[in-house]
């Protein structure tokens, strides 16, 4: 499908959201630049903190003052507009969802903050993308369409589509940073004084600086290591994981998708956590030249992804190569994934042969390992 904008304009508002992750400053922006290529009238991000209930970002775009101002009044009328809890707490979390579509009798709503509020802006139905909706954060990104304008294209819901892994891995980053902090100054200026712990690499994980969080967990050697001022995990399957995704950062961070996004760790103790790998643009406040990412360190801040669906997305599997994997990360025989999969076991040895190219594992036993490294800790909890 087309694009609503160019590989350069989605670089370019990828970047965008990235500045903001670890600038709130920047967040007005990134929200005016998206709203205006994708087409519409007014947007709005909000960000909250959970069970704390602290709003670390509330930004708005093209919404005249009074409006902003009263917005925050009708929390309950805006839940209510979307069908409830139960419906918005059901909504996808890997696309955008359209109010209409949501709600078919918008038309005829009586809805207070629908009636006060949008109409007489002219606004007459919303396009919302999912940012967080856990047990840490809740937020999300909306746009409005004005009455003026088309219906929200399917056009307009592919591309923004393609912001949601970027503006979730930016609500991810604001969460873990004092944001406070930040807003009184500067990321580099703040960096040492974070508890989160973060450490700033090259593209061939070379480490340029590390904060005394992260000084701290290199210090056990549980999770990451420096040695020779590379920066390596002790599971080689992260430590792979990792390298793929400051290297996709380095090159091209409008296709690092879910690269770097929530790759599961785990402590010692067996507590959940996950390395988040944000992409530095050159210029990017005030890095080395040479930086091109920060790798943030969470604890408790990984939602399941499948072991198939992570390892698919790292190493650019194809779809079969992908069915193939599940097959023998689960312990089946080629033969047992030619029967299960129907298709011949010259097929699959072919398969195989691309895996062991694309992971870098040489034998059926290690890519079993392979998924056993990167399954989430927190799979199988209820």
């Amino acid at each position: 499908m087309r694009s609503a904008f160019s590989m350069a304009q989605l670089s370019e508002l990828i970047g965008l959201i990235y500045d903001a992750a670890i600038d709130p400053a920047r967040w007005p922006v990134a929200i005016e630049e998206m709203r205006i290529a994708l087409g519409f009238g007014t947007a709005a991000i909000r960000l909250q903190a959970l069970p704390s209930g602290e709003v670390l970002v509330n930004v708005t775009s093209n919404i005249p003052q009074p409006y902003v101002d009263r917005m925050a009044s009708y929390g309950a009328e805006i839940v209510e507009l979307w069908g409830g809890m139960a419906v918005v707490g059901s909504l996808p979390m890997d696309r955008p969802a359209v109010l209409s579509q949501v709600n078919p009798n918008l038309d005829t709503t009586t809805n207070r903050y629908f009636v006060e509020c949008g109409k007489p802006q002219g606004m007459i139905d919303s396009l919302a993308l999912p940012l967080a909706r856990d047990g840490r954060g809740l937020g999300s990104l909306s746009f409005s369409r004005h009455v003026d304008a088309a219906p929200i294209s399917d056009l307009q819901i592919e591309a923004a589509r393609l912001l949601i892994p970027h503006l979730q891995r930016a609500a991810t980053i604001n969460r873990l940073l004092d944001m406070a902090a930040i807003a009184r100054s500067t990321f580099q200026t703040v960096l040492d004084t974070l508890t989160a712990p973060i450490l700033l690499t090259t593209a061939d994980l070379h480490v340029v600086h590390a904060n005394p969080a992260a000084q701290d967990i290199v210090a056990t050697g549980e999770l990451l290591n420096i040695r020779n001022g590379v920066l390596s995990a002790r599971v080689a399957a992260v430590s792979s994981a990792l390298a793929v995704a400051v290297s996709q950062a380095a090159q091209d961070e409008s296709a690092i998708d879910r690269k770097g996004l929530g790759v599961p760790i785990r402590w010692r103790d067996g507590s959940a956590g996950a390395l988040h790998v944000l992409p530095l643009r050159p210029g990017r406040g005030a890095f080395d030249a040479s930086v091109v990412a920060a790798v943030f360190v969470a604890r408790a801040d990984t939602p399941f992804v499948a072991p198939t669906a992570l390892v698919a997305a790292l190493f650019g599997l194809t779809p079969a190569e992908a069915r193939v994997f599940e097959q023998i990360a689960a312990g089946r025989t080629v033969e047992e994934t030619s029967d299960a999969l129907n298709i011949g076991r010259s097929t699959v040895r072919t398969h195989l042969l691309r895996l062991f190219e694309k992971t870098g594992v040489r034998r059926q036993a290690e890519l079993v390992q392979l998924a056993a490294s990167l399954a989430s800790p927190m799979a199988g909890v209820a």
